[in-house]
């Protein structure tokens, strides 16, 4: 007789079948159809299942660990001159240094272990690395660029400085320096459409005359200039092309004036977006773009205006001390005027400015194969040359950094809260950055002012330069209450005044302050009656700041230039220093070098308050002097020296990690 089981036994052996089979729906569902599924182990005694677990540890000594890897050879191919270019690779492969050993023009560096070849040699390199393909990753040159070398070797360039001059007006041609003459040549042999990136002060203005003058049959001449300098390029015709009748030459000043019969219209940027509609219906045949750098980004109402006319031109020469005042891609879009079948905007990015893309699309705003890109303006369109290379018997020019008075340095506790958020945050709001360099404005205003007092007591002549409005009030302050005359241009100043107030410092001895806003003086002044340039605030571009420098250091000076800019401690001066810094290094990498040497600078302690000079103890009598001496020194015990002979604490000041800047766009800043 069959044993009965209990209602709990029998609940319970249900609830194990209940629980068996709900375990083999689920291995069900989660086991691939294609692979087997793993047998399950029964314990008899518990009714536990137990799966079989795989060994998928790593076996160092496997076969396929050994004979599957393959290590693949990188290698970049770039120009090194207009006839050769390099191939380096990332590590030495006998079966490649073989092949570069097949080749005639093979040359080997020992110094930096790169092999380079003759342009002409470049296919042939190629075509014998093809059975290498699997083993190495080339990146080569672009073909746009290989054809634009490979033309340059077959032109003469022995010729291309020796142009006939005798259609351009003899008093212009009299008046040119030999530097000057061959930047004349220079844009003849390019048809007249080239880059004359000169330093600021070499007579850019003069030689785009002198190129315009040549190919006058191709007028009507079209100059597009700030508006702050069009008045003195009038001037600069009549003076240096007296051949012309003064009617050839009209303002255009507002969108309802009339071309007519004029020869060389002048019209500013703000203009001509207002009237290029107007503009367009006259074809151009020769265009002048001043201060080019204006037209940095493609994305711009300026540059679209400026494309439209430029397009129609036979001609165009841009004129620019700063061609890119930041980065390698702001050259692009200003090439393009020049040529207009140039690198497509993207492989320009991608070969010159590292680029890379990201979920907002491309970012070009790095800097790759500076010298390539060097030697490719230098080869198409752009003739470059700074003041120490053509001019050496101009003044010299030495840069010292005033650290202002710590004790009239007023930060307080917003300031020091907004320092801290940038010390410590890696990414950083755009506006954060703003309203630090607005307030480090006010906390420095009783040092600047305090500064400024001392150089108005020594009557010496000299151009102020400041970015806010309040400091440029204060510093005007300042010479009122001293009955110091002086003059002002900021951004409110218009064309007019602001040819009347230079007029008045270059000529009149009375006048012995220039005060003007870094952003709307620093291009097309020329202030050379003073030698002295003070920076009571520092700006973030370097290339504007060399532009303020050379308002002075330029043609017609005669003296030495002093060049003192004036640092706050824990302000934004500890951040825009080394920014300056880092772009100045960029842009020397692609030639377009700036006389702006910040590593080597003559560092002062502004003095104390109160602090005296040795100059006040002359014409005194015995006992007076010895008592003043005896009460300076005793100052000098309680205070800190007036000069330091070493810049290492300024150093120590500037040296600031500046990984904060890479998601700041300070070009952008007004």
């Amino acid at each position: 007789m069959d044993k009965k089981c209990s209602p709990e036994e029998i609940e319970k052996k249900r609830l194990q079948a209940l629980a068996r089979k709900q375990q083999s729906q689920l291995n069900t569902q989660t086991t691939p159809r294609n692979s087997p599924m793993q047998q399950p182990n029964h314990n008899n005694s518990t009714n536990v299942m137990r799966s079989i677990r795989k060994n998928n540890r790593f076996n160092p000594i496997e076969t396929k660990n050994f004979f599957s890897r393959t290590s693949v050879l990188t290698g970049k191919c770039y120009m090194i001159s207009n006839e050769r270019f390099a191939l380096e690779i990332s590590s030495f492969v006998p079966a490649v240094i073989e092949t570069f050993k097949t080749l005639p023009s093979r040359a080997y560096d020992v110094k930096s272990r790169i092999w380079n070849f003759h342009i002409n040699e470049y296919d042939t390199l190629m075509q014998k690395l093809i059975p290498h393909e699997s083993n190495i990753s080339i990146t080569q040159i672009p073909q746009t660029i290989l054809q634009i070398f490979k033309k340059s070797l077959q032109s003469d360039h022995k010729n291309i400085l020796k142009q006939d001059l005798s259609k351009i007006d003899k008093k212009l041609v009299d008046s040119l320096m030999p530097f000057q003459r061959d930047g004349i040549c220079f844009g003849i042999s390019k048809s007249g459409r080239c880059m004359i990136a000169d330093d600021m002060g070499l007579g850019k203005t003069i030689q785009a005359l002198g190129i315009a003058h040549y190919f006058q049959e191709s007028w009507p001449l079209l100059i597009i200039v700030p508006s702050s300098v069009r008045y003195q390029w009038s001037e600069t015709i009549y003076e240096y092309l007296p051949s012309l009748p003064m009617h050839y030459v009209r303002h255009f000043t507002s969108g309802k004036d009339c071309i007519e019969d004029a020869k060389i219209i002048i019209i500013s940027y703000d203009i001509l977006i207002r009237a290029v509609n107007i503009l367009e219906k006259h074809i151009f045949g020769f265009v002048i773009l001043d201060e080019s750098h204006m037209l940095k980004s493609n994305k711009t109402i300026r540059f679209q205006a400026a494309q439209k006319i430029c397009v129609h031109a036979r001609h165009v020469v841009l004129l620019t001390g700063t061609p890119a005042l930041s980065r390698p891609i702001e050259l692009h879009s200003q090439i393009s005027l020049i040529l207009p079948r140039f690198i497509r905007y993207e492989d320009y990015g991608i070969r010159y400015c590292a680029g890379q893309k990201n979920v907002f699309g491309w970012d070009f705003t790095g800097s790759s194969n500076m010298q390539e890109l060097q030697l490719l303006l230098k080869t198409t369109c752009m003739i470059r040359r700074l003041k120490s290379d053509v001019l050496s018997q101009l003044p010299s020019k030495t840069r010292q950094v005033i650290i202002l008075d710590s004790d009239l340095i007023n930060t307080h506790k917003r300031m020091n809260e907004m320092a801290k958020k940038l010390k410590n945050n890696t990414s950083l709001e755009h506006n954060t950055l703003l309203q630090y360099y607005t307030e480090s404005s006010f906390v420095r205003l009783k040092a600047v002012c305090n500064y400024v007092t001392n150089l108005f007591e020594n009557k010496r002549k000299c151009l102020l330069y400041a970015h806010h409005q309040n400091i440029l009030d204060a510093i005007c302050n300042v010479a009122e209450s001293m009955k110091i005359k002086y003059i002002r241009i900021d951004g409110k100043t218009n064309s007019e005044q602001r040819k009347h107030q230079i007029d008045q410092f270059q000529e009149r001895d009375d006048y012995l302050a220039a005060v003007l806003s870094i952003t709307a003086a620093n291009a097309g002044v020329t202030l050379t009656a003073a030698n002295l340039v003070v920076f009571t605030e520092l700006f973030w571009n370097p290339g504007i700041l060399c532009q303020a420098e050379d308002r002075v250091h330029r043609i017609g000076q005669n003296d030495n230039v002093i060049i003192q800019y004036l640092v706050a401690r824990n302000t934004a001066d500890d951040y825009i220093w080394p920014l300056i810094k880092n772009k100045l290094h960029v842009l020397n990498a692609a030639g377009l070098d700036q006389d702006l040497s910040i590593d080597s600078v003559d560092t002062t302690v502004q003095k104390k308050r109160g602090q005296q000079d040795l100059t006040s103890f002359l014409n005194t009598s015995l006992s007076l002097e010895k008592q003043s001496q005896s009460q300076e020194n005793k100052q000098k015990n309680d205070s800190s020296p007036e000069a330091s002979t070493s810049t290492n604490d300024f150093k120590q000041l500037l040296e600031i990690d500046e990984e904060c800047f890479d998601s700041c766009s300070w070009d952008d800043i007004a």
